[in-house]
């Protein structure tokens, strides 16, 4: 996509969503949200984990509702996946840093929806009345929550009905933007998939307790003929709404701010079980306070991004420190569960995969990673319970110990496994604590406070 092409795609969607918020800047949003009753599981039996709160499952994994298995081209496909959503997060990134909010052709912001990745952790959303339930990919690095539909653009609206797609018209508590049909629009993404559409209210259910009417989210068509989003039905954005954004309102935190008071917790399982969302004073009881908590971050240019202050990171008894301030070029570090992999400033990942080397040295190598991400595998075949090293996230003011799953990851079963850190492409991208080595941690946002609080996990 080239940049004039994408300040014209800009434009076009700042002109829907310029209107869209007049419309409803006086209105409250998704305030009216009432506790319901329901029973309903969407685990297959062959998955352990909770049975309460918002169901997290790993997709390729018994809870998987698709029954997926991870082989070793689904891995390869994850981590290809991972690498063009990092490379998309940092091109915004720094394009926002370097045009601001005042660049040629654009008068608003950016539409806060990254490249959706590999997805590797899914929830089940139902929209609609009467409900229906979709597969969304959970991300704490958007905002906007969207789900694939089949709008109603022509008479008669459609009949035949495909169980992944949402549709408006079977809808009765459904409702368009003011600016439909004029909103409609294309976004393209670099893995030449893309998601075209337009905003809608609707009731939603989050969970087995809460229905919320007229919550907006993106109505989205993909493009069959370049491409789709794999077996994730949308994205359930849990990401900051910048205070320079336009549109913040369609963030999941302000629609649901007097219901939930802007606080979330989630658990990210392994894959061989289910993990959880808890929101408000559910997610402060189920992921109680462990004694500490690091700051949240906020930045001229930190988008929807959670930024926390990573300090340094100990494995085995070896401590490397984190560059920051007038010794980084970076933009800092975030937390964020729709990236999996996490990625360190390359002097820092050099030193722990030396000492992860040394550290495994009784080990044969194996080749690196197709993608050239992971380059210190290792043949793990007859070993059973190999000797896995500790690692320590020392952020401002909390220690994080890593649960040893964490630690690597399974290329080809046992006769690869890689140490399951990787360098940033360039010094000045982000750092991002990516969501393989957030898995079995209650990790509670606190965004009314700016805290993070992390701790053992129940998943």
């Amino acid at each position: 996509m080239t940049g004039s092409s994408a300040l014209m795609a800009i434009g076009h969607i700042l002109m829907c969503y310029t209107l869209f918020f007049y419309f409803h800047a006086n209105k409250a949003l998704g305030y009216g949200a009432t506790v319901v009753e329901s029973n309903k599981s969407h685990a297959p039996p062959s998955c352990t984990g909770t049975t309460t709160g918002l169901r997290v499952v790993h997709k390729y994994g018994p809870c998987s509702p698709s029954g997926l298995k991870k082989t070793s081209a689904v891995v390869n496909q994850i981590l290809a996946q991972d690498k063009l959503r990092v490379r998309a997060m940092n091109s915004r990134l720094h394009n926002r840093r370097t045009i601001g909010l005042e660049g040629e052709g654009t008068t608003g912001t950016y539409l806060q929806n990254d490249l959706p990745g590999a997805g590797n952790f899914l929830v089940s959303v139902g929209f609609g009345t009467p409900l229906k339930d979709f597969n969304l990919a959970l991300d704490t690095g958007s905002y906007v929550t969207w789900v694939q539909c089949e709008p109603c653009t022509e008479s008669p609206c459609p009949q035949q009905q495909n169980a992944s797609l949402y549709y408006p018209s079977f809808s009765s508590t459904s409702s368009n933007a003011p600016c439909s049909p004029e909103c409609n629009y294309t976004q393209p993404y670099l893995d030449k998939s893309e998601s075209g559409g337009t905003f809608v209210l609707d009731t939603v259910s989050i969970g087995q307790d809460y229905q919320i009417p007229e919550f907006i989210f993106l109505c989205a068509v993909p493009d069959k003929q370049i491409g789709d989003f794999g077996e994730a039905n949308g994205i359930l954005g849990l990401g900051l709404a910048s205070s320079d954004d336009d549109f913040a309102t369609y963030s999941l935190a302000t629609q649901t701010a007097n219901l939930f008071g802007r606080v979330f917790c989630h658990c990210l399982p392994s894959s061989s079980n289910s993990g959880y969302v808890y929101f408000g004073e559910k997610a402060r009881e189920q992921c109680p306070f462990s004694g500490t908590y690091t700051r949240l971050l906020r930045k001229p240019f930190s988008g929807s991004y959670y930024f926390v202050n990573l300090i340094a990171i100990t494995l085995g008894q070896k401590k490397v420190e984190v560059p920051s301030g007038i010794l980084s070029s970076s933009p800092g570090t975030i937390i964020d569960s729709g990236t999996v992999i996490t990625h360190l400033p390359s002097s820092v990942y050099l030193e722990l995969s030396q000492e992860f080397d040394r550290l495994m040295s009784e080990f044969p190598p194996a080749n690196p990673s197709d993608d050239g991400v992971l380059k210190a595998c290792y043949n793990l075949v007859d070993h059973d319970n190999p000797a896995i090293p500790e690692m320590v996230l020392h952020f401002e003011n909390l220690d994080v110990y890593l649960d040893q799953t964490a630690l690597t990851w399974k290329g080809n079963g046992m006769s690869q496994v890689c140490f399951a850190f990787a360098a940033k492409e360039d010094e000045g991208d982000l750092t991002i604590i990516g969501n393989h080595q957030q898995q079995k941690l209650n990790i509670l946002f606190n965004i009314p406070d700016q805290r993070l609080e992390i701790g053992p996990g129940k998943c």
